[in-house]
Formats: structure tokens, C-alpha cells, sequence
């Protein structure tokens, strides 16, 4: 996923961030971070044939559904992180994914710190495959009551050879977690010539 300038994302981004549901005061102070390096536009202009992650970037996608998402990198602030930067996803969510009304389903948030995660695992050494996730333990803190936007982050805690640790949560614009995540991801073997 190619990083793009401020220039770039002020005009692929400026129809996602004028998503209603991103017109929060938390959503907006997280957003004009100076610190924020903006990854490609998701699911505009994707079709199903073309988008490798099919479920996240066209299924789940919809009014009812994940209504629009950002996806970025910033500053990591967390103790453990043995990089810089963390992925970020803002995420508007529909209430076409409850597992009870006004609930979202537990597996989306598992869905969502799998993918995330996965983003996190693939920065730690760039390959053309995708890294595998190897275990993942999902500690559910409380529900995520829907319609909502959710921020959810990630960053690298360990990374040794072809495995990468991650840890993970899904939080609202006040800091208050939803879920957590630590997941071992495997790095795809280097081509041999």
C-alpha cells in the first residue's frame, strides 16, 4: 500500500473525510494530526474483481454496513512498540452488522483487528505476499454499540525472522477500548533465485 502526499490525500480523501459521520469533534482532532501519513483511498472506484481483500473492501461495504473508513499511519505512543508508527483505520459503522440490534457483531471487531493487524505485519518487512496470521487472541472489554465510528489501531511488539507480534485495539474518540488484539503473523518466504 503505497503512502501518498498531504497533497494527494487532501484530494483522493476529501470526500471520505466529508463523510457525515466523520464530522465529530474526536474525529476531526485525530484527522488534523500533523503527524498522519495517509495510505491509499479504500473501496473507492474498487470492484469485487480487483480488490485482494475482497471482504473488508467491497462485502462488508455498504449504508448498512462499514459506511466509510480512512486508512493512515501515525506517531505510535505505546510503550511496547518497537516502531514509530502504528496503522490506524476510522471506521463509520451501519447497523447491518449487529450480532443484536444495536450491537456489531463480536466477529466484526475480530475482522477488523485480523485486517489491521495484518497492515502492522506487512510494514514490518514489505513482501509482495501478505503475511499469514498464524494465532490471534481477541479480549472483548465491552459491546460497540451501532451506528458508531470506531478508530482502530496497531503496532509491531516483537519481530524475529519471518514472525511479527502485533497487538491491537478497537477504541472509541475518547480512548474507552472496545477490544484488543495480539496476533503472531508469518512473513511469506523470501523468492529464492
Amino acid at each position: 500500500m503505497a503512502l501518498v502526499s498531504r497533497l494527494q490525500m487532501q484530494a483522493g480523501y476529501h470526500t471520505l473525510m466529508a463523510h457525515p459521520d466523520f464530522d465529530l469533534p474526536w474525529c476531526k482532532r485525530v484527522l488534523a494530526h500533523p503527524g498522519i501519513l495517509w495510505s491509499r483511498k479504500s473501496h473507492e472506484g474498487a470492484s469485487p474483481e480487483r480488490v485482494s481483500n475482497s471482504l473488508f473492501e467491497w462485502t462488508l461495504y455498504g449504508e448498512k454496513g462499514i459506511r466509510a473508513h480512512l486508512a493512515f499511519r501515525r506517531p505510535c505512543k505505546e510503550p511496547d512498540s518497537i516502531n514509530a508508527l502504528e496503522e490506524c483505520f476510522l471506521v463509520s459503522i451501519g447497523d447491518g452488522l449487529d450480532g443484536m440490534t444495536g450491537r456489531a457483531h463480536g466477529g466484526l471487531s475480530s475482522v477488523l483487528l485480523d485486517h489491521i493487524s495484518g497492515h502492522s505485519a506487512h510494514y514490518a518487512d514489505p513482501r509482495p505476499v501478505s503475511p499469514a496470521t498464524a494465532t490471534m487472541t481477541v479480549d472483548y472489554k465491552r459491546p460497540v454499540n451501532t451506528p458508531c465510528v470506531i478508530l482502530v489501531r496497531a503496532w509491531q511488539v516483537s519481530y524475529s525472522g519471518r514472525k511479527v507480534w502485533v497487538k491491537a485495539c478497537i477504541e472509541n474518540g475518547d480512548g474507552l477500548v472496545y477490544a484488543t488484539a495480539k496476533s503472531l503473523f508469518i512473513l511469506a518466504r523470501s523468492e529464492r533465485l
